[in-house]
């Protein structure tokens, strides 16, 4: 049995990589035009789309597999579905969540936990370009961010919290925690800042 490799590291692909490549394949199979069309139609080339729905090599940009569906069908449940294997892709690829050891939000009961939890929501989203997580945190007005990129490293990295809640909430958009789940996040947050390390 042959086993392909990724060109980049030389091992084999991972198996969400590969959960990936057969969803955006299958989806293709079901409803696409052929590679030139897709092209076309996407403004991506050939080799851009069949990298994408390679099952070796690394994780395709997350903009790449949006755009590859969207190419093909007008179905939002296929990018839906489709981000959810990207996200457990690139978490995979990274290999960084399972070494953080992050409490879910309603365990937190200190700071050092809610770094890890923090770092934690942003490989499960993908660990998305710090650009993208400020974008989608928001401005406080005009064009300012509430999220300075500095300050989403530094959270990222687990060298310091956000300066404020708005930061806090703005870092957690940025990592597509939904509205629905933030409640347990701000009690996180309040029980963490309560209880401060030794000096």
């Amino acid at each position: 049995m042959t086993v392909s490799v990724t060109v980049r590291t030389g091992r084999p692909p991972t198996r969400e990589r590969i959960h990936l490549a057969q969803f955006l394949t299958a989806v293709h199979q079901i409803y696409g035009p052929n590679w030139a069309e897709l092209s076309r139609r996407t403004s991506l080339s050939v080799s851009t789309l069949q990298r994408t729905a390679r099952r070796s090599g690394p994780v395709p940009r997350e903009e790449n597999v949006i755009t590859y569906l969207q190419g093909i069908t007008d179905d939002p449940q296929a990018v839906t579905d489709a981000m959810g294997l990207w996200r457990r892709a690139r978490a995979e690829e990274r290999g960084r969540l399972r070494t953080l050891r992050a409490p879910a939000p309603a365990y937190v009961r200190n700071e050092a936990d809610l770094l890890a939890a923090l770092a934690a929501a942003y490989e499960k989203d993908g660990a998305p370009p710090l650009r993208t997580l400020q974008r989608r945190g928001g401005n406080a007005g005009g064009t300012v961010s509430v999220l300075p990129l500095a300050n989403a490293s530094r959270i990222i990295n687990r060298i310091c919290l956000p300066t404020d809640q708005r930061q806090y909430e703005a870092f957690l958009t940025g990592c597509n925690i939904p509205e629905h789940a933030l409640d347990l996040w701000r009690e996180a947050w309040h029980r963490a800042r309560r209880v401060r390390p030794p000096t």
